[in-house]
């Protein structure tokens, strides 16, 4: 059982039971004291007897109920459970072992086995562009030669200077480099991630298996890819002198898988998909198709060839195992205990019936175990809830693993409107993430029989996709529709109106494009009234002055 304990500090709010203990004590004290000088009460000793029996056990009730919300809140979880989480783009890490024993000449063409690997993996990337691609060196504690990075060129200028003596420390662990390329992945990161494992199987602490345990809990499928011969050979050690035998360690890495498959199946019990781990030599014909499909498949495509020519918004479902937390049953279990405190705060029941039947004793624990049986058995309204909840908190990716439950469940069992529900506030999340390809799949998925404030809702955030992708005539269409559902939203007809406006902008706007110049030749246009109206203005001009010299000359003459 994996349990933890996130906030264990809060625990220490446990300390507050000891004044409030000390003050009921005393309060009760003074009660009985109270009551004794009263002869008439002291003659009934019942009265102190009903009066002990109702204040204690609802002081008792009271100190577990707050022992549950401490409890709650420190956030306690146990047992194991798979959420599918939604990924976009690719991200893949390329761990080498660049131990001594790498050094054998024993591959293909008598290369080392880290040249080989080196090749191997510079033929690889020519096939899965639109990747993030991070180095990170298998020798001592592991470390990050090169961030994730789309830059090709700086990864393959690595792999052609891999050699022991990049790094001085002693040893190879296997599994620590695997956990520092799971680390090198950020933190909830919207990519897809893989690690590819490049080594002869040859390790010295054995942190193999937890390391390949890890990547399985984050969903990071591991493969592991052999070189070398299985026939031991002489190399040197680290220390120049010592010759140790080293071979491919191929039945070892293929044990450890089998072993950490089957340990995991049993933690993860029946979970819908688990995270690809397996081993492949690089010597057989075809690994790297098959490797290069692992890939492609773990990513949302088909195989690899028809990955060269994808996108790099490619989105895939992957499946990550988390610890179910257990604070909804603590905080559950606080309100019982509360109300049952009220309950024996105001009836007075026998002690010898408490004592016979044992009902705080029994009810404690049969709620226990109820609540922690069911809890695995969440009810789909739990899973809206709780992604409600994330969702308001901004945390979309638990989000949509919620409503991603909820929808297989009711798909599942045939219950329409749940499923018209739970695709809706799918959608909805998308949409807040700026996934506006999967929002719309979701919202086109939603039943047109579905209710009518889910359809209205549809129809109106299909009207602001269509608008902000510029498609002013179907976000009209949109709007108009979810106006016959509901013609009370203000809203709606304000967006209708914005999106008739931009859709008759946009018609003017082709209508002055595609109107032609016209020449009216029965007309003179206004230039050419102008124009004649300066010649004629200058004949007239020069007629009079002509008149005028022959008129003078007359009378020279």
């Amino acid at each position: 059982m994996n349990f933890s304990i996130e906030r264990p500090w809060v625990l220490y709010l446990l300390i507050l039971l000891i004044p409030y203990v000390y003050f009921m004590s005393s309060r009760f004290a003074r009660i009985m004291k109270n009551l004794g000088p009263h002869t008439s009460l002291a003659k009934d000793s019942a009265v102190f007897t009903r009066t002990r029996s109702s204040f204690v056990p609802s002081t008792f009730l009271r100190c577990l109920a707050w022992v549950m919300l401490v409890l709650g809140a420190s956030g306690i979880s146990w047992g194991a459970r798979y959420v599918p989480v939604q990924k976009n783009g690719r991200a893949l890490s390329l761990v080498f072992d660049i131990s001594h024993s790498m050094e054998a000449e024993d591959a293909p063409g008598d290369m080392t086995r880290l040249t080989a690997a080196a090749n191997y993996a510079d033929s690889l990337l020519e096939h899965i562009p639109y990747t993030s691609v991070s180095v990170v060196l298998a020798k001592g504690d592991g470390v990050v030669a090169i961030p994730l990075t789309e830059d090709m060129e700086a990864v393959r200028t690595l792999l052609s200077s891999l050699s022991p003596n990049l790094m001085t420390a002693q040893g190879t662990s296997l599994g620590k480099g695997i956990m520092t390329a799971i680390n090198s992945f950020p933190v909830q990161s919207s990519q897809a991630a893989t690690i590819w494992l490049f080594t002869d199987g040859e390790e010295t602490d054995g942190s193999l298996a937890n390391a390949l345990t890890e990547a399985m809990k984050f969903g990071i499928p591991v493969t592991i890819i052999g070189f070398g011969s299985e026939r031991e050979i002489s190399v040197t050690a680290g220390d120049g002198k010592t010759q140790v035998k080293t071979a491919l360690r191929s039945e070892t890495l293929e044990q450890t898988i089998a072993s950490v498959k089957e340990k995991f199946a049993q933690k993860a019990g029946d979970s819908p998909v688990t995270p690809d781990i397996f081993y492949i030599d690089a010597s057989v014909l075809g690994s790297a198709n098959t490797v290069l499909d692992s890939f492609a498949k773990k990513t949302g495509g088909a195989s690899w060839q028809n990955q060269v020519y994808g996108s790099e918004d490619e989105s895939s479902v992957v499946y990550e195992l988390e610890t179910v937390d257990r604070h909804n049953l603590f905080i559950l279990l606080a309100i019982v205990f509360i109300a049952a405190s009220f309950i024996f705060a105001e009836l007075t029941i026998p002690v010898t019936y408490l004592k016979k039947k044992g009902i705080i004793a029994s009810s404690v624990v049969a709620m226990a175990f109820l609540f922690s049986g069911c809890s695995d058995d969440v009810s789909d309204g739990a899973k809206i809830l709780s992604g409600r909840l994330n969702w308001n908190r901004k945390k979309y990716q638990e989000s949509v693993a919620s409503f991603m439950t909820v929808a297989e469940n009711a798909e599942e069992r045939g219950d329409s409107a749940v499923h018209d529900y739970a695709l809706y506030n799918l959608a909805t999340t998308y949409l807040m993430q700026n996934e506006n390809e999967a929002a719309e799949k979701r919202y086109n998925e939603i039943s047109p029989d579905a209710d009518d404030k889910i359809k209205f809702s549809t129809l109106y955030n299909l009207g602001i996709l269509s608008h902000r992708n510029g498609d002013y005539s179907k976000a009209t269409d949109y709007f108009k529709r979810a106006l016959l559902v509901d013609s009370t939203s203000i809203n709606a007809k304000i967006n209708l109106e914005l999106s008739q406006s931009e859709v008759e902008a946009h018609a003017r706007s082709q209508e002055q494009v595609l109107t032609p110049v016209t020449q009216n030749h029965d007309e003179p246009s206004a230039g050419e009234n102008s124009l004649y109206s300066t010649i004629r203005e200058d004949e007239q001009n020069r007629w009079k002055n002509q008149q005028q010299e022959t008129e003078s000359s007359e009378l020279d003459y």
